[in-house]
């Protein structure tokens, strides 16, 4: 079995099977197409004759039936004597049929069908010129059918069908079948025995070769030389040879470049050891890159005993994806960025990892004293970015208090507006604190929150600079939209999205402010008709201190505090923007339903 399996595997094999079977299926076209050419003529032949004889016999019948019409002579017995003769002449012939214009059986060569109806009838008496075809029959076997309509000048009087037997036509066939069968045979016999007989001529040198390419290893490419060959087979063997001087000039290519690495590049198998190492790292630890061959890479980059407990090879051996790591190897003196990179079979199977470190020690500490830098500056900039701040409350303050003077004399709402002053007040007091509690990651003094309650708050301590610009405000609010968070900061964050609203729209415009439920969240969307963001401010304006707005109207600092706020209690906020349009604000928080 071993041995069938190497014969239809190997080349010899696959040309010997290959040329078998383009003879057999070339002999078996040429066989086919002699088959087919021999029917044809002979069943033309065959159609020819039986058209003749159908349109010959058809006279005569039409002539005994015009006799008989006129009286002339006693009623079918000229017709039967027409059929008799007919069928002794033509041995072929089965059956003849004399059929009236209503389908019933004027004559037959079996008296005793005289009169009756056949089921094709219709079907043959519709014909109006001669038709010969070839008919299956289960039962007589192949017939040649010749359908002839008798006419009387325009008048058609009866329809005559002979039917002759295919019996002979096939077994001559078949004999002739039986012939090109055996030669099929014969020719296949011969060109297989020739075809062995050069294939394993071809087969030989080929073999040779073979052996001489197994022989090739990495930094041994010896062992193939030109062959004085004119054939094809010199040819391949001086191609191999080209081939190995190629690969001995791509290894030597690719030594140097792994070496020219400054990297530490290292490529490890599955069991952590070193297959090789480039010189960057042999002359980092003082030694050759052969010495490094077959040494665990934990020795080499840890000086320890076993994996590192966040290894990168071993985490890309268990994923089959690159890992990357920061890692400090002290005895190099030095931190790392330490990346592995799977290396695959053929099969896409991970064997091993390509290892790659790269020293950003200078990188590393450059970057603390960036920081350090960015963080004394933001400081200087917060802390003028506080005082900027709280000159918007305190302009509440001023104005509520001119306007409680002013309408001191009816004091209808004195209580409500002084309870407004209180609350901008507080609000000032908190954005301090805020900004000294800006990197805590969740509020503090979480409480149900209704967000009408606070929409509508919002809107209150804008009232004055909605007015004074005449801005039109629609509110589109659902019912029992609660959220758990801190009152005042989600205050706040509308209070500055409604305050950039209304200076974006100096010349007056539409604030729209839609609230509703989604899928268990609350969603608040505050549209305006104002001048709009353009694109390449779009993705900036929740950086802190990033603004457009003149010196003194404003830090920058509104919509990053919004957004702090926001990503604190659970949510999203999203800016779209058309300039000369408007702009849309989408606020998302996590919705909590609580009883009134």
């Amino acid at each position: 079995m071993m041995r069938i399996k190497t014969f239809l595997f190997s080349l010899r094999g696959k040309a010997i099977i290959a040329a078998t079977l383009f003879v057999v299926a070339f002999m078996g076209l040429i066989g086919y197409a002699v088959l087919s050419r021999e029917k044809a003529l002979y069943l033309k032949d065959r159609e020819n004759q039986a058209r003749v004889l159908a349109e010959t016999a058809g006279i005569n019948f039409t002539n005994a039936i015009l006799y008989q019409e006129v009286g002339l002579i006693e009623e079918s017995g000229i017709i039967d004597r027409y059929i008799a003769d007919l069928l002794h002449k033509k041995e072929d012939i089965l059956t003849i049929i004399i059929f009236d214009n209503t389908g019933m059986v004027m004559a037959h060569c079996h008296l005793f069908e005289h009169g009756k109806f056949y089921e094709n009838a219709k079907e043959v008496i519709a014909h109006e010129a001669t038709l010969v075809r070839e008919v299956k029959n289960k039962d007589r076997g192949p017939i040649l059918e010749a359908i002839t309509p008798l006419m009387v000048g325009e008048r058609r009087i009866a329809t005559l069908r002979i039917e002759f037997s295919l019996k002979d036509f096939y077994e001559k066939l078949t004999n002739l079948g039986k012939r090109i069968f055996l030669l099929t045979i014969a020719a296949i016999s011969g060109s297989t025995f020739l075809m062995v007989l050069g294939i394993n001529a071809m087969v030989r040198p080929i073999r040779r070769l073979s052996k001489a390419m197994d022989s090739i290893d990495y930094g041994k490419y010896d062992s193939i030389s030109d062959v004085p060959r004119r054939d094809e087979i010199g040819y391949l063997q001086r191609s191999f040879a080209g081939m190995v001087r190629r690969l001995r000039e791509a290894d030597l290519q690719w030594e140097n470049t792994f070496n020219s690495i400054t990297d530490l590049v290292t490529i490890h198998d599955m069991d952590f050891r070193i297959v090789k190492a480039n010189t960057a790292l042999a002359q980092r630890l003082g030694v050759t890159a052969d010495e490094l061959k077959g040494r665990k890479c934990w020795e080499v980059f840890h000086n320890g005993s076993g994996p590192f407990p966040t290894c990168p090879h071993a985490a890309t051996l268990k994923t089959g994806e690159p890992a990357t790591v920061e890692m400090e190897y002290s005895h190099m003196e030095g931190i790392f960025l330490t990346t592995t990179f799977p290396v695959l079979n053929e099969r896409k199977e991970v064997v091993g990892t390509v290892h790659v470190a790269k020293d950003i020690t200078q990188e590393k500490r450059f970057q603390e004293k960036l920081i350090q830098s960015e963080k004394m500056a933001a400081m200087g900039q917060m802390a003028s970015g506080i005082a900027h701040e709280i000159n918007n409350p305190l302009n509440s303050i001023l104005g509520y208090a001119t306007y409680l003077l002013e309408e001191a004399q009816a004091g209808a709402q004195g209580r409500e507006e002084l309870d407004r002053i209180a609350r901008a007040a507080k609000r000032c007091k908190e954005t301090v604190k805020r900004f000294l509690d800006f990197s805590r990651e969740s509020p503090k003094g979480m409480e149900p929150v209704d967000i009408r309650e606070v929409v509508k708050d919002a809107l209150s301590m804008c009232h004055h600079l909605i007015s004074s610009k005449k801005i039109e405000v629609a509110e589109e609010i659902e019912t029992d939209l609660w959220i758990n968070g801190a009152k005042g900061q989600i205050e706040e964050v509308f209070v500055n999205i409604v305050l950039n609203a209304c200076q974006a729209m100096d010349n007056g415009g539409e604030l729209t402010i839609k609230a509703y439920r989604d899928n268990g969240w609350i969603k608040v969307q505050i549209s305006d008709t104002g001048c709009g963001i353009p694109q390449e401010n779009l993705i900036k304006i929740f950086d802190p201190f990033f603004t457009t707005k003149e010196p003194g109207k404003g830090t920058g600092l509104g919509l990053a505090v919004s957004h702090t706020i926001i990503k604190n209690h659970g949510g999203n906020i999203d800016c779209h923007s058309i300039v000369g349009k408007g702009t849309q604000f989408l606020i998302t928080l996590p919705g909590n339903k609580y009883a009134l």
